[in-house]
């Protein structure tokens, strides 16, 4: 049997095995779980049971997972819980960069961020990818944010024009 089990969502036929791990054994920001609960999440999936404790411990992660395994959550997160302690850097560039591939997964990482997020009043996200308003990704990039979300070729186009700060970036 997996070391963790995901309760309802269970990987495995043997339920004889689960342990009684949940989110508020992982992540302790009040305003995380409580997002994440009314979206639903009581007990984190094996490879969230996993990789959250290890990214909190600062270490790195490489991981593979099946789709829909809550991969986006197991380092979403660890990174939100880091990003509730303010910044020691100034400037407006992002603390925590995701690069996806495609749009439509970056469009799913940022909805997911957002969710997670929706009780930290604070905080912002913004999509840099192609085939979106070059002007707008600009200007979301003038005031303070906290996640970018971008695949690389936009985000290569916002480097090489200086458009984006780096200066601040922790994850």
């Amino acid at each position: 049997a997996p070391p963790f089990c995901a309760g309802r969502r269970c990987c495995c036929l043997n339920r004889k095995h689960h342990m009684s791990i949940h989110f508020h054994d992982l992540i302790s920001d009040k305003n995380i779980l409580s997002a994440l609960q009314t979206e639903g999440y009581d007990t984190p999936t094996p490879i969230q049971a996993q990789a959250i404790p290890a990214a909190l411990a600062d270490n790195d992660i490489m991981a593979s997972a099946q789709t829909g395994s809550g991969k986006t959550a197991a380092f979403l997160l660890p990174t939100l819980q880091r990003l509730t302690r303010r910044s020691e850097k100034p400037g407006k560039g992002p603390r925590a960069l995701v690069l996806t591939p495609t749009r439509e997964l970056a469009a799913q990482v940022e909805k997911n961020a957002q969710a997670y997020a929706k009780n930290m009043k604070w905080f912002r996200t913004v999509s840099i990818v192609g085939g979106s308003s070059f002007g707008y990704q600009i200007r979301a990039l003038s005031k303070p944010v906290d996640l970018v979300v971008a695949t690389p070729g936009r985000l290569m186009d916002l480097m090489n024009s200086g458009k984006i700060d780096f200066d601040r970036l922790e994850v």
